[in-house]
């Protein structure tokens, strides 16, 4: 069975939404899940992972961006989520 393939249940269609984007765990690139599960599965997959967690961070405007260290401060200043979390604190 497909990653994207619905399980019905007698005349009941159990897929009515549509199937999520898949997000890639940072710590492991082999792991895929959902986007609606990645903050639970970087919790879990950074204690699983202490030392490769040492060399990232997280995005201050998305806890969800997690990034090697070096790069933080490029992908803060390019974050996706800055404007919104900048324009709230000037309002």
């Amino acid at each position: 069975m497909s990653i994207f393939s619905w399980p019905t249940h007698g005349s009941y269609y159990l897929g009515l939404l549509e199937p999520e984007d898949l997000e890639i765990c940072p710590y492991d690139p082999n792991h895929r899940m959902p986007a609606s599960r990645l903050q639970y599965h970087l919790a879990s997959c950074r204690k699983k992972n202490p030392k490769i967690a040492k060399k990232m961070a997280n995005c201050k405007y998305n806890a969800c961006h997690v990034v090697p260290i070096k790069r933080l401060k490029e992908h803060e200043a390019n974050c996706v989520n800055r404007t919104a979390i900048d324009d709230g604190e000037q309002g």
